[in-house]
């Protein structure tokens, strides 16, 4: 695996919700951890939560999206448009819905883009699993967004740059 390979592996980003004692890690390109405060859990409702992964989402995509640009800045590589093609490329890519959802389909994570996020958690959720069976399961509906959305854009990039 070369330099560049390496360092955007090795990425890692930590984030704070807004409004709530929630943070999360995004390393590896596609594990989150998440870590409520104490006893937040306990006394959170699915809809504050909804918000919270929301914000949370964003907050760390867009902190591993200015580390991934410093990254690349130290080489030769250009990640801008540099003509209509291109332009139209980060168009079609800046659409695209993406979604992952946890393997009991209590929790559903979306995107369009990457830049605008969504939480959809099933009603009884928070009463129902633990804080470490809901952990769990944004461990595994996170990956699955981003490597839906992941797929979705190199099958955009065949189309553009074969």
């Amino acid at each position: 695996m070369g330099q560049l390979a390496e360092r955007l592996n090795g990425i890692r980003v930590h984030a704070a919700a807004p409004g709530i004692d929630l943070e999360g890690e995004l390393r590896n390109r596609t594990e989150i951890t998440l870590s409520f405060g104490e006893s937040v859990y306990e006394f959170v409702n699915e809809a504050a939560l909804e918000r919270a992964l929301a914000s949370l989402a964003r907050l760390l995509y867009t902190g591993w999206l200015r580390q991934y640009r410093e990254a690349i800045s130290t080489t030769n590589l250009n990640i801008y448009p540099n003509d209509q093609h291109d332009f139209n490329f980060r168009d079609e890519a800046d659409a695209v819905e993406a979604s992952g959802e946890s393997s009991d389909r209590r929790i559903t994570l979306s995107t369009v883009g990457m830049r605008s996020f969504s939480a959809e958690i099933q009603r009884g959720t928070v009463r129902e699993l633990s804080e470490r069976g809901f952990i769990a399961n944004i461990a595994e509906a996170a990956p699955r967004l981003i490597e839906d959305y992941r797929a979705k854009v190199t099958d955009i990039k065949r189309r553009y740059y074969g």
